[in-house]
């Protein structure tokens, strides 16, 4: 079917983003012992959960849905004023 019958019949294609966890790209810059840490934490995590994979973008989202554990918050605000 050339393009041109496609459009007469009404039949598109849609195209779709290949990554479709996140709606829209922000870029973040680390220096490198912020890279290592976050490299680090990446597999402390991988080790615990090995059956799933788990990359910097994914811990980095689940740190936004831990907003209810007060001694996380506790410790991340104390992490932010040490080494930021």
């Amino acid at each position: 079917m050339s393009r041109s019958d496609r459009v007469t019949k009404g039949v598109t294609r849609v195209v779709e983003k290949r990554n479709i966890t996140t709606g829209r790209q922000m870029n973040l810059r680390l220096t490198g012992l912020d890279d290592d840490a976050l490299s680090i934490l990446v597999e402390k995590i991988q080790e615990i959960v090995p059956q799933k994979n788990i990359s910097r973008s994914r811990v980095l989202r689940a740190v936004g849905y831990l907003c209810d554990d007060e001694y996380f918050l506790k410790t991340l605000a104390e992490s932010v004023v040490n080494n930021t």
